[in-house]
């Protein structure tokens, strides 16, 4: 059971940005390189940085502000579980444990979607409304979602210490309580309907009764360990009509020239592995995805001004085609079930510290969300298109590096992941992400 969830671990955290990387963001940004980490640690001095930059930032909106404070969140939550871990483990209560094993973090992707669609529909409901607070909107509609996603004690109190800080400023000056109660009732209410028309939280490793298909060149599953993640391949999407709306045409046939060069190309690598691609491997392995592209675009809002109801769409539509990606990304890998390098020749060494994956290996899945982050981040900050692709490209070949994932994988996904997010922002043009409208 831990194995399976460091795999469910090793594909939804991927992100990692060298020093080389990192220098190159807070150069293009021009904000303190301290906002961009690398790793995480509970609580540790770049966290708290990040966080009071959060709240120190005169130019931080809402919206922005309430995005940079998951991490704390996560953390928190993080240093709650520990906690109750130990106490359980002192009292020798094993049920208790067995609860808290198997009932684990929300994964971040539903995290910052939730809460960017949430304000999103907060910035657009108190548009031109002037008897509502904008941010008093934001900030409760913020609040509200992410009270509903963390259940702990210790979480839910520090969420509403901020939404407090949000309402009492909201609240001051004259004649502006009123505007505030508003705001505050409309950001609530929202939230409750987004909660309500959001698809329903996808299930990685649920049951699952059906037949791997067999032969050659057919993954297959680890021994007694059921296929992880085949559920998303009924997920509802946030923006696409359906998960195999854009599926990719079939990998190259097993045994043709093609798949032979890739898989060759896979095998010099793992004989030939620098000691920095084995870092980028390990490392976009084991880092976060959403965190860290939240960050990146939260702090590309800062660089660029950008007001409440840009940030909001940014994030909203940001969160919603990469988690759309992902969906997208399983329905191709279990239509193909391609076998991974490492099954197809088992004299590939994968990079230390890297699992496989106990899914298909067609097409990646890191490349699939990097590849949806590059083309909204694009989109919304063309001037900066270079640089996120770069993180982008670096974020999948990551897996090729890893042994885990042939170049094919890696540019399929990619390609996967670009078109499902230019449908997203097309979408969004269209009032997809206003169906929330309808739900009561």
């Amino acid at each position: 059971m831990e194995r399976d969830r460091r795999s469910i671990a090793a594909f939804l955290t991927a992100l990692f940005f060298t020093p080389r990387l990192l220098m190159r963001i807070s150069q293009l940004l021009a904000l303190p390189l301290l906002i961009v980490y690398p790793e995480r640690a509970t609580l540790n001095a770049q966290t708290q940085a990040a966080y009071a930059l959060a709240h120190s930032a005169a130019d931080t909106t809402v919206t922005v502000r309430w995005n940079r404070l998951v991490p704390r969140f996560v953390d928190e939550f993080a240093a709650s579980r520990r906690a109750a871990r130990k106490a359980a483990a002192a009292a020798g209560d094993s049920a208790a444990l067995r609860r808290i094993a198997q009932t684990p973090p929300p994964f971040l992707f539903r995290v910052y979607t939730l809460l960017g669609v949430a304000q999103y529909a907060a910035v657009n409901s108190a548009r031109d409304n002037r008897a509502v607070s904008p941010d008093a909107a934001i900030a409760s509609a913020s609040a509200a979602v992410l009270t509903q996603i963390y259940t702990d004690s210790a979480v839910r109190a520090s969420i509403a210490r901020e939404l407090s800080r949000d309402l009492e400023q909201a609240r001051s000056g004259s004649r502006r309580a009123e505007r505030a109660m508003a705001g505050q009732h409309l950001g609530e209410d929202v939230a409750s309907r987004v909660i309500a028309w959001a698809p329903p939280p996808l299930s990685l490793a649920g049951p699952w009764s059906g037949t791997i298909p067999k032969g050659p060149g057919m993954w297959y599953s680890a021994p007694g360990v059921p296929p992880i993640g085949i559920g998303m391949t009924h997920a509802r999407p946030w923006l696409l009509d359906s998960a195999a709306q854009f599926r990719p045409g079939p990998p190259p046939a097993y045994g043709s020239p093609a798949w032979r060069a890739a898989l060759n190309e896979v095998k010099r690598v793992a004989r030939e592995r620098t000691p920095e691609q084995t870092h980028i491997a390990q490392l976009w392995n084991s880092a976060d995805p959403w965190e860290r592209w939240n960050d990146v675009a939260s702090t590309a809002l800062l660089r660029h001004h950008a007001s409440d109801a840009d940030a909001a769409r940014v994030l909203a539509v940001l969160n919603a085609a990469a988690t759309d990606a992902i969906i997208a990304c399983f329905d191709a890998k279990y239509h193909y079930w391609t076998i991974r390098p490492s099954q197809a020749d088992s004299t590939i060494a994968l990079a230390d510290s890297v699992d496989l994956p106990n899914f298909p290996s067609y097409p990646s899945g890191h490349a699939c969300s990097a590849g949806a982050f590059d083309a909204v981040l694009g989109h919304y900050f063309p001037q900066d298109r270079a640089e996120f692709t770069r993180i982008a490209e670096e974020q999948a070949m990551s897996r090729l590096w890893g042994g885990i994932h042939y170049r094919f994988d890696d540019d399929e996904g990619l390609a996967l992941g670009r078109v499902v997010a230019r449908y997203g922002v097309e979408q969004e043009r269209r009032g997809r992400l206003s169906a929330w409208r309808t739900a009561r």
